[in-house]
């Protein structure tokens, strides 16, 4: 459909307008392999989520990918860490803003910062592009070492992992939702496993109709996480109760695991990071439509515009101002920082750049997105009407 390709067009050049554009090529199978026997290893991590069983018979061999302990090397920490990119609500027009960073001297890295549901409701990090695919064919899913280290209440959010499959920049990945326990008593970390066959196709956080099974046949081409206040349904379904504000997730590995008999199992080997292009390196990459249409998308998606408008929204509601009571609280504000003449002169900027932005976006709602959104609804009701499969749109 025109007006569906060209959404998850836009929506593509806004994600690369936040982050570097994805396009991965190919990837030999990792042979990196942990094995912890169930009838020992039990009590230093408890897994939360596991694809089989295990008994006496039967290890679970981890093949980690992103160590964040150090305990190899500093340098395959930092690798790990700088292997991965924010990818918040900003994208939607949200203000969250969350990072992983090292916590130098500890053995774990910080995915932390602040979720905002105002405009959007969800943080998240993504790898960058994977110079070779990751070969988990031989793999039952995904594991994370981590812990909640800001509070005790991460039932109060929903918790995503995330894997891609192809190496598309549209809207749709494989998701799963998975469960986080309360922090110990001795501050260790959790292991949480999720099965492959718990992932599945999602456009945001609803479900594709009829979509089909995760299939890993052909490697991972992404690996990501999310926190948001969004739960996977088949509607657009929030979670009740959600914790906005500050959260800090602690990990410690990122990886694969499978189970496999006792006499199978290999002997414990360090995590080797994949190879991922930069930042500068995938913009190159991005096609000739997301390198035109990206400034458009800084106008709709500006980070600083949004939160000043969120800014703004919090003034005129929380505190009862007027407009103008707020526009002279900025230049307060500002004043005792960089005079009184500086501050009138940002502001007046500021108003000016959002104005011409507002003109801009109104513009080409006009000439461009209502006449995509017309015709669109002409397609589909001529499918429907001749018995042929539509796909929901975000909104349904």
């Amino acid at each position: 459909m025109v007006f569906s390709s060209m959404k998850s067009l836009i929506a593509a050049v806004c994600i690369a307008s936040q982050v570097a554009a994805f396009s991965p090529t190919s990837r030999a199978g990792y042979a990196t392999i942990r094995s912890i026997n169930a009838n020992h290893g039990a009590a230093a991590l408890s897994p939360l989520f596991s694809s089989s069983t295990l008994t006496s018979e039967t290890n679970m061999d981890y093949s980690p990918v992103f160590d964040f302990t150090g305990n190899a090397s500093l340098d395959e920490k930092s690798k790990s860490i700088a292997s991965f990119e924010r990818i918040d609500d900003a994208i939607m027009g949200g203000i969250s803003l969350s990072a992983l960073k090292d916590v130098e001297g500890q053995p774990y890295a910080s995915w932390s910062g602040v979720c905002r549901t105002d405009g959007g409701g969800f943080c998240g990090m993504r790898t960058l592009p994977f110079k070779e695919t990751l070969d988990v064919s031989n793999q039952d899913g995904v594991y994370v070492n981590c812990k909640l280290a800001s509070d005790d209440e991460p039932e109060r959010r929903v918790w995503k992992l995330t894997v891609r499959t192809d190496t598309s920049r549209g809207e749709q990945v494989y998701q799963a939702m998975f469960d986080l326990a309360k922090a110990s008593k001795d501050g260790s970390m959790t292991m949480v496993k999720v099965p492959f066959s718990s992932f599945q196709l999602v456009r945001g956080p609803r479900l594709v109709p009829d979509g089909p099974p995760l299939d890993t046949k052909g490697g991972l081409f992404q690996l990501g996480m999310t926190m948001s206040k969004f739960k996977i349904g088949e509607m657009t379904t929030e979670l009740d109760n959600f914790r906005p504000g500050f959260f800090d997730l602690q990990m410690s590995e990122i990886g694969f695991y499978k189970d496999v008999p006792v006499e199978e199992s290999s002997k414990a080997a360090a995590a080797l990071a994949p190879d991922t292009f930069s930042k500068e390196e995938a913009a190159k990459k991005r096609p000739l439509p997301l390198r035109l249409l990206l400034p458009v998308a800084k106008i709709f998606f500006s980070e600083k515009a949004n939160r000043r408008k969120s800014a703004m929204k919090i003034l005129r509601e929380k505190r009862n101002m007027t407009r103008m009571q707020a526009i002279f609280f900025g230049i307060k504000a500002r004043r005792n920082r960089v005079g009184l003449i500086r501050s009138t002169a940002k502001t007046a900027g500021i108003l000016g750049i959002d104005s011409a932005r507002t003109v801009v976006k109104n513009f080409l709602k006009v000439v461009l997105i209502f006449p995509l959104k017309i015709v669109n609804k002409i397609i589909r009701s001529i499918k429907k009407a001749l018995g042929m499969k539509v796909k929901l749109s975000m909104k349904e």
